[in-house]
């Protein structure tokens, strides 16, 4: 008796290790899109709040991205806008769709710092529906490798116990499909040694990404 097309679909998922449900409602990948996010105010919908930026963006490395400060809250990032030399827009978030809020400046944006080197994605969004966002604080180590994009858990790992935690690490690989090294871990207390247990080591692929 041949197999249906779901069965099929579903026994392919299962070979190549990705969360069930996915076979069924993810096409497959094949490119990468590169997207430039740049939010408008026209898209605004809080109110505007005032605030300053102090330094560069740790989570992307452009011109025109800022780390800033509205009272006690850090948003990181926050861009400029074409026009308004008084505003930025933070918490702007195109994967959540999240338009975030106009940043009213007390002071006037840094010397706007020199970039030599290429862009690095902010938001990436893998072949299985995983959504793994720049660290701007504390990084997990793996082997002397910094967990650079933390991902949202897939249906499989979420409900795990212990907890599996999943990212990206810092070197992703462009080509046609755009792939990088992904590692699940466990995190557990430690006297003096690493928290962080790796369970495994994978190649993934990326839908697409925002720079």
């Amino acid at each position: 008796m041949g197999l249906t097309r779901a069965a099929t679909l579903m026994l392919t998922a299962c070979a190549l290790g990705l969360p069930a449900g996915f076979a069924a409602s993810a096409p497959p990948t094949r490119h990468t899109e590169v997207i430039i996010f740049q939010p408008s105010l026209r898209s605004q919908t809080k109110a505007m709040q005032s605030g300053h930026c102090w330094t560069e963006s740790i989570a992307v490395n452009r011109p025109g991205a800022w780390r800033c400060m509205h009272k006690n809250m850090i948003y990181d990032p926050c861009f400029e806008v074409a026009g308004r030399s008084n505003q930025v827009i933070c918490g702007a978030n195109p994967v959540r769709h999240e338009n975030g809020f106009a940043l009213m400046l007390t002071q006037p944006l840094p010397s706007r710092p020199s970039f030599n080197m290429a862009p690095q994605p902010w938001l990436i969004e893998l072949a299985d529906g995983a959504v793994c966002e720049a660290a701007t604080g504390t990084m997990a180590v793996i082997g002397g490798e910094s967990v650079r994009y933390p991902c949202s858990a897939s249906p499989s790992e979420e409900f795990q116990t212990p907890r599996v935690y999943c990212g990206l690490l810092d070197s992703l690989h462009p080509a046609r499909v755009w792939t990088a090294d992904k590692v699940c871990f466990t995190v557990t207390p430690s006297d003096g040694g690493s928290p962080f247990k790796l369970l495994n080591r994978t190649t993934a692929m990326i839908r697409r990404l925002w720079e």
